[in-house]
């Protein structure tokens, strides 16, 4: 099985190098942005099968991104990962909009993360 292309979009660059040193590692092609409206430019330049993204971030947000994200074809995966918590009405609210996972930041595990990323692509 081929790995997955991802696309991570998240305004903390320590947390961004720690996804691209990861994936990166195990072979997969990884890209990142710290801005939401450079990472749907990459998405639109590298087609990934999956974007991890965070939801607060400075300019265009995680909001506006899935959104302009669920309208392009094909529409890769999102996978949210977020500090962001008000008792889970925003994660049930980004599911329904076409979100694939919203995960809890900090990361407890990036072996769980890299399971729902190949999970996302099998689906």
């Amino acid at each position: 099985m081929t790995k997955p292309r991802i696309v991570a979009i998240d305004d903390e660059v320590e947390f961004i190098d720690m996804l691209e040193s990861y994936f990166g590692l195990r072979g997969y092609e990884i890209n990142a942005a710290v801005r939401g409206a450079k990472g749907i430019e990459m998405v639109k330049e590298n087609k990934p099968d999956v974007v991890l993204m965070d939801l607060k971030m400075p300019g265009i947000d995680g909001d506006e991104v899935l959104r302009l994200l669920k309208a392009m074809n094909p529409s890769p995966k999102v996978i949210f990962i977020t500090a962001y918590d008000d008792g889970g009405k925003t994660k049930a609210r980004l599911l329904k909009m076409g979100a694939y996972a919203c995960l809890d930041k900090p990361i407890s595990s990036l072996r769980d993360l890299e399971a729902t990323v190949n999970k996302a692509v099998s689906n």
